[in-house]
């Protein structure tokens, strides 16, 4: 009788055990796909910022070496030394007399986690210090993957937006 209580007993240990393991596990689940995103998010931060103070190497930081980014209809830079190119010589953004703050409305923001790849589509609104107005309005599409423990652009394409919610 002794044998079957404490075998009992240590089934349901056991049983209890799997049961938290496996919540454990959902819950880790749950903690990285929450660090993945707001990693994803960070890489939007550092995107705007590094227009702002135009800081090539920083936005430079957030690609992978053999990204793309597409501009327009035929005009797509494929590894960081075009896409370095393209940030300066051809952004408005990146140029020394354009004084702009780039900003995305928290609300037009959207990320994506599944493993180590993600997605991540956001709109700049650039508005110019000296008369405070918007200027520009541009959005993005962007692919990003964990690439040795970064995420990082893989794939971009830029296009237009409008001020719509």
């Amino acid at each position: 009788m002794r044998a079957l209580l404490t075998g009992g007993a240590l089934a349901a240990l056991v049983v209890l055990l799997t049961g938290c393991g496996s919540n454990e596990s959902s819950t880790n689940a749950a903690v990285i796909r929450d660090a993945d995103l707001y990693a994803i998010d960070k890489v939007e931060k550092n995107f705007h910022k590094s227009m702002s103070k135009h800081d090539i190497e920083l936005m430079m930081s957030l690609w992978a070496p053999n990204a793309t980014f597409t501009v327009g209809p035929g005009q797509t830079a494929t590894g960081k030394k075009q896409i370095r190119a393209y940030w300066l010589k051809k952004s408005k953004a990146f140029l020394p007399t354009t004084h702009w703050v780039s900003e995305t409305p928290a609300y037009k923001v959207r990320a994506t986690a599944n493993g180590d790849r993600g997605t991540l589509t956001f709109e700049c609104h650039f508005i110019d210090v000296n008369s405070e107005n918007v200027v520009v309005v541009t959005a993005a599409d962007i692919e990003v993957a964990k690439i040795a423990g970064k995420w990082l652009i893989t794939n971009m394409v830029g296009g237009s937006a409008s001020l719509k919610s």
